[in-house]
């Protein structure tokens, strides 16, 4: 290798470095103008966007970001059509994103350690800066810098998304409606003498981009269905089997109240299960849409199917609209694909004007009846279930770009509170030791959900602790080993569980908090979720970790080293 292109080689990594970087330099002069950057606490905070640039393991990670975020869009596919191409990105890159940048915000808070490690804090603590404004500002340094990052990350992401609208030609989907060229001619006939009626969708020329702007670049407002009230049901059957005499109350006592709770979950279950020809009425409230015309409301379902039809598509008809309560009543006939979520798009003059919506489904094939089509359809004998997110009111509140940025607000409330841990660990521990203990508390504020859900098995034990340890040490003593061992397994599942709920009582649901998956399906970011999560995340935990960061720094030798 000749020495022209071995400099050319050692170049490229500083040209990286310097494009990287021109973001960073440009909002420290930013920060220089502003009243912080003429503050100790603003000194230390351009210190840290400055080192981290200048980090290794920041460019790599940066660098693995930037990869993500501009050549995803070329390899994508998702499920093949445009809208499935968008979602895709979309889920892959905004995860990929917060994720990326919470390990970096971990590994950026290494410089305190480092500082203290080579005594580099002894020049710092001997000037004028207190330790409260040395930890604060390393805390608003990182905070700076994903912020910086965060915002260049998605003004990326919206580009190369529209990028992918540009350059992906959209997928006719075919089933959206699903009629073969008889059925439309009949449908259009059956329109000329019954105007309202419909297939509840777009037409197929262009429904997959229509799709893509009303399903996901929006914010959408979701509201379920009300379950009917089987309190008086149940209680007339719990009463009907007490005089029958179904229970043996001298062998196992009955808990009226749990058991009118099971029985109203059997009739609900009966409920939500529909038979063939059956009908079942949704009740939504609260829609508050626009009911002007030019204007519509969605109604997205999956149903559960059991012996669906031959081909896989599922017809039904839904009469949407109360007269009744003033308003205009629509007939959809659907064909969608069995097992998937669908949306059924209706005017929103459906809605009455006291923001209620009554949707009657039947579960019939209407392209069977001879009276509306020439060439019916063989009746299909389905029997399906509603699940509880079954079906769904939806209708716009809001535009897609402010969906983005209350998800821009959420993803930067978790950095802060890492941020917050960093700093934390990093002042009191060694950094490897404090490395392990942000990642572990990283792993279980991404986890909580889950194992809380895991946790519930363990409810099952009413004894306390402290009566489970004395049945242990009691078989110890007699030397029964079986009810040992079966004691021990009950102790150490009761310890565990009770430790771990303590611990989820100080770390945050990061999963509470994950707007991705909203966003992606088109839902709202609501601003009471966004102001939630700054209020807890940020105003309420990331203020008293920093509190016990200073004080637990305020105390310690910064000579000695920590474990």
């Amino acid at each position: 290798m000749s020495v022209a292109s071995a400099g050319v080689l050692k170049e490229r990594p500083r040209r990286f470095r310097s494009v990287l970087g021109a973001l960073p330099r440009a909002f420290r002069a930013v920060i220089n103008l502003s009243p912080l950057g003429r503050t100790n606490v603003g000194a230390v905070a351009l210190h840290v966007v400055a080192e981290g640039v200048r980090m290794k393991i920041a460019l790599v990670f940066l660098g693995l970001l930037a990869m993500i975020v501009l050549a995803l869009p070329f390899s994508i596919k998702g499920d093949g059509s445009l809208t499935g191409a968008v979602q895709s990105y979309l889920s892959f890159s905004l995860s990929f994103t917060g994720f990326f940048l919470g390990v970096l915000t971990i590994f950026l808070s290494r410089s305190i350690s480092d500082e203290l490690v080579h005594r580099q804090s002894f020049l710092l603590f001997s000037k004028p800066l207190a330790r409260w404004q040395y930890l604060v500002g390393k805390w608003t340094g990182m905070t700076i810098f994903n912020f910086v990052f965060l915002t260049f990350s998605f003004l990326c992401i919206y580009g190369m998304m529209h990028v992918i609208i540009r350059t992906k030609p959209p997928v006719e989907d075919s089933y959206t409606s699903g009629l073969t060229p008889t059925s439309k001619v009949d449908l259009e006939r059956l329109a000329e003498r019954k105007a309202l009626i419909g297939d509840g969708t777009e037409p197929t020329q262009s429904a997959d981009r229509l799709r893509l702007f009303t399903d996901v670049l929006t914010a959408r407002h979701s509201t379920m269905f009300k379950v009917p009230d089987f309190t008086a049901v149940a209680e007339e059957e719990f009463e009907q089997r007490l005089r029958e005499g179904f229970y043996d109350a001298a062998t196992e006592p009955v808990d009226r109240a749990k058991e009118i709770e099971r029985l109203k979950g059997k009739h609900e279950a009966r409920w939500r299960i529909i038979p063939v020809f059956g009908q079942r009425v949704f009740e939504f409230e609260n829609i508050l849409c626009d009911r002007s015309p030019g204007h519509f409301i969605q109604l997205r379902y999956r149903a559960e199917l059991y012996d669906y039809p031959p081909d896989e598509i599922f017809r039904s008809m839904w009469v949407v609209g109360d007269t009744g309560k003033g308003a205009t009543q629509y007939v959809m006939l659907p064909r969608h694909i069995v097992g998937r979520f669908h949306t059924i798009k209706v005017p929103a003059d459906c809605v009455a004007p006291d923001g209620t919506l009554t949707v009657l489904f039947s579960n019939v094939n209407p392209y069977a009846d001879p009276t509306w089509f020439e060439t019916p359809e063989p009746v299909f004998y389905n029997t399906l279930e509603i699940t509880r997110d079954g079906v769904k009111c939806l209708f716009t509140v809001g535009s897609f770009e402010g969906n983005l940025l209350r998800l821009f607000v959420l993803m930067l409330c978790k950095l802060m509170f890492l941020a917050a841990v960093g700093v934390l660990m990093t002042s009191v521990f060694s950094y490897p030791v404090a490395c392990l203990a942000a990642f572990v508390l990283y792993a279980l504020a991404g986890l909580r959900s889950f194992m809380n859900e895991s946790l519930e098995q363990f409810d099952k034990y009413d004894e306390p602790v402290t009566a489970t340890m004395s049945a242990f040490f009691n078989a110890i003593s007699s030397g029964d080993g079986a009810k040992a061992s079966e004691s021990f397994q009950t102790l150490a599942a009761e310890l565990i569980s009770g430790g771990l709920r303590l611990i989820f009582k100080v770390v945050p649901d990061f999963s509470y908090f994950d707007g991705v998956e909203t966003l992606v399906n088109g839902e709202n970011v609501s601003l009471v979720w966004v102001l939630q999560g700054v209020g807890e995340l940020v105003v309420l935990q990331t203020a008293c970790i920093l509190g016990l960061s200073i004080l637990l720094f305020y105390r310690r030798e910064v000579s000695e080293t920590s474990f």
